[in-house]
């Protein structure tokens, strides 16, 4: 059942990289004003919505296989099985499917935490800044010495 579940989560991740890529595009313009409607706009906003929410949840059970389903999986039986028929779930229902997931379940889980969560990914940012500012003092003087 595995191989079920590792095909199924392929399928999904790659049905999520395409919708995303279609909502990022502009819209068409239009032939009178040469600029997207405004119900085109409005259309887009709502699907980018669709396609944070399917990747929130994406990530929320990324985390969760990661972290919890070692465990988990030993105790429930049909485990393979009740995640391959969820997979199918968010593959068929897509956004719609999604949507729910987030505004019922993770968001109330988040949502007293959000400060703290901003402060630590503020905090892990600046780090990152900070570690690749003293990772790339090195290389100037090879890339001026290059041109």
């Amino acid at each position: 059942m595995g191989l079920i579940t590792l095909a199924l989560r392929s399928y999904l991740v790659f049905q999520n990289l395409y919708q995303t890529y279609k909502t990022l595009k502009l819209p068409t313009p239009s032939s009178r004003t040469g600029h997207p409607t405004v119900r085109a706009l409005t259309q887009r906003k709502r699907d980018m919505k669709g396609c944070m929410a399917v990747w929130i949840v994406w990530c929320c059970l990324a985390a969760y296989e990661a972290v919890i389903e070692g465990i988990i999986s030993i105790f429930i039986p049909f485990y393979d099985e009740i995640k391959s028929v969820i997979l199918i779930f968010l593959i068929l229902s897509r956004a719609r499917g999604a949507e729910p997931i987030y505004l019922h379940v993770i968001r109330p889980l988040i949502k007293p935490y959000v400060a703290t969560l901003d402060s630590i990914l503020d905090l892990i940012h600046n780090i990152g800044d900070f570690v690749l500012l003293v990772v790339s003092i090195p290389l100037y003087p090879i890339i001026s010495w290059y041109r």
